[in-house]
């Protein structure tokens, strides 16, 4: 009966941190890839603007990956630009 009883309350303990950590994740940014436009920046790459949008990837919290995304907008201008990409 003992035994029986511990396990109904491990089982409804780890249910409840599944559900829990599942209604939570996306509003902690304990899992995937979150985007911060504080770090953002756009340059000319080939005379056309390129937005670049910083990023990390999280797992448990804990920062695995960041970098750029490249975003190109309109249509290149030829001799347009003024800032262009060093890279």
């Amino acid at each position: 009966m003992l035994a029986g009883l511990k396990m109904n309350v491990a089982l409804i303990a780890a249910v409840g941190i599944i559900i829990t950590a599942t209604i939570t994740a996306p509003f902690t940014m304990m899992f995937g890839k979150h985007y911060e436009a504080s770090k953002d920046f756009s340059c000319c790459k080939n005379d056309q603007l390129v937005l670049h949008h910083y990023y990390t990837v999280n797992v448990l919290w804990v920062t695995v990956a960041d970098g750029y995304t490249e975003e190109e907008t309109g249509k290149q201008a030829p001799g347009g630009c003024v800032i262009r990409c060093i890279y």
